[in-house]
């Protein structure tokens, strides 16, 4: 059992109801934030994603193929969560933290994806979830426009192992 201070493994999802036992503020995300405004977000991620080792991982998370609107999330989503800004700071840095991976990944000659709106060919712009059901559910209406085949028959399998009945001719 986690003890109060201890972090829980990190592939546990929360137990529903699990917020409402801590005490209010024990959160960092309930907490004032520790960078309040987003000059001082801003100055914290750029001096984070230019140090050489953050930067060289940054940037094979984009040579990978990770867009860059997917990185800003996820940078400044993981912020809100350790309380260092709030969710509002994060919205309004994100477009210049975009701007800045970009250029970063221009000058080391990287090929990125920034999800703009000319990239997507006049696509509005959406978030991947929803472009991934959309594409779901568009295999889903060619799969009901294709006549369906009749299943083939399959053998009855005889059940295996140690403690297993066998079927006689009888029952």
């Amino acid at each position: 059992m986690l003890k109060r201070n201890e972090p829980a493994p990190a592939l546990d999802a929360a137990i529903p109801g699990q917020s409402l036992t801590a005490p209010v503020g024990d959160r960092p995300w309930q907490r004032p934030a520790a960078l309040p405004t987003p000059e001082q977000a801003l100055a914290f991620y750029v001096e984070r994603i230019t140090d050489d080792q953050q930067a060289s991982q940054m940037l094979d998370l984009l040579e990978m193929g990770v867009p860059v609107d997917t990185l800003v999330d996820t940078m400044q989503l993981g912020g809100v969560m350790d309380g260092l800004h709030s969710v509002d700071v994060g919205m309004v840095i994100a477009p210049a933290l975009a701007e800045i991976i970009g250029d970063m990944a221009d000058q080391a000659d990287i090929e990125h994806t920034k999800l703009s709106t000319e990239e997507r060919e006049g696509k509005p712009m959406q978030s991947e979830i929803a472009l991934t059901l959309n594409d779901i559910s568009n295999a889903d209406m060619k799969m009901e426009q294709e006549p369906q085949k009749a299943p083939e028959p399959q053998e009855e399998e005889q059940p295996r192992g140690l403690m297993a009945r066998r079927k006689s001719d009888g029952i």
